[in-house]
């Protein structure tokens, strides 16, 4: 029998506990240093996330351009984006030779030039990509672009804390698939804490229509930022040795916010499929193999199928 979901449930998924527990219990104790000592959680159990995720799909996919809340109180506040671009860093990146830098966007003509309206447009789309009740966190990557386009050379690393050339400089050198990498996962631990905050996403990986024509690194240049490894140092350090203007390339970016008033999680997400794309090797090279179905496979008709759920019960 198919499973009912009421309004009620849909406006919960997005931070509904147990998805909240299993990162707000990580953020709790988080503050602006990401390397603090780890904690042990008491009493959770991690496995009811993915059970959780598979019986509410609305808390992780994307919202559609349009459906984005215009309130102003219901952007995510300066503490909530600290606590999720915190997350982001902790994510396992090149074994910490990390790449990944975030800028995080608040006022919404900035937000706007970035993403522009392009996908507004094609898809006619009933709102803007971004609002007053939207942040966007911009994703940039050191080490993707060639030396004559960066500014620090390659292989050059002076270790802060000893002012001489580091053995490990040979390491800092040109390698896109790395950052892209990193990129990717970074933002994929961005998207989880935001849902575990209340908030649901949408991802843009690349800048299209007369967004494109702007300059990107606007927003880092001539700032005198400056991102670290941890690699090279120790736990609980936070030092930063390479200069983020003149290095950084963007590469994607997250806008954050809430569901308009009238909508809920479910009507306003991108309600796509999800195909089982994955297979076990059995060990035969070149055997043509046969793969079993999966009883609970992404692929089988789900709440993000091309329909929603009927609601039932009362709206709150």
């Amino acid at each position: 029998m198919k499973k009912q979901y009421s309004r009620r449930e849909f406006l919960k998924a997005g931070s509904a506990a147990a998805l909240s527990t299993a990162v707000l219990g990580l953020l709790s104790g988080c503050s602006s240093d990401p390397q603090s000592a780890p904690q042990k959680s008491e009493g959770y159990d991690p496995k009811g996330l993915i059970q959780y995720m598979k019986e509410n799909p609305a808390s992780w996919m994307s919202v559609d351009n349009g459906y984005w809340s215009e309130k102003p109180e219901d952007k995510p506040t300066v503490e909530e984006l600290t606590r999720m671009c915190d997350v982001a860093m902790m994510a396992q990146l090149a074994v910490q030779f990390s790449e990944v830098f975030c800028v995080v966007l608040q006022d919404v003509q900035d937000q706007f030039d970035v993403v522009g309206d392009y996908w507004d447009t094609l898809f006619n789309a009933k709102g803007r990509s971004v609002t007053e009740g939207t942040a966007t966190i911009l994703f940039y990557a050191d080490k993707i672009l060639p030396q004559e386009e960066h500014a620090t050379p390659y292989g050059s690393y002076v270790d802060s804390t000893t002012g001489k050339e580091s053995e490990v400089g040979n390491f800092y050198s040109q390698s896109a698939t790395n950052a892209y990498l990193d990129t990717g996962i970074a933002m994929g631990w961005m998207q989880f804490a935001a849902h575990a905050l209340g908030y649901n996403t949408h991802i843009f990986g690349g800048l299209y229509g007369e967004a494109a024509k702007n300059d990107p690194t606007r927003y880092i240049d001539g700032k005198g930022l400056k991102r670290g490894w941890g690699f090279v140092h120790t736990f609980g350090e936070d030092i930063k040795d390479i200069p983020v203007d003149g290095n950084m390339k963007l590469v994607g970016a997250m806008v954050i916010g809430k569901v308009a008033e009238g909508e809920d999680a479910m009507t306003a997400a991108s309600k796509h499929m999800r195909p089982s794309n994955y297979s076990f090797y059995d060990g035969v090279p070149g055997e043509k193999t046969t793969i079993p179905s999966s009883s609970d496979a992404t692929t089988a008709p789900t709440a993000d199928a091309t329909t929603a759920p009927t609601s039932t019960g009362t709206p709150e």
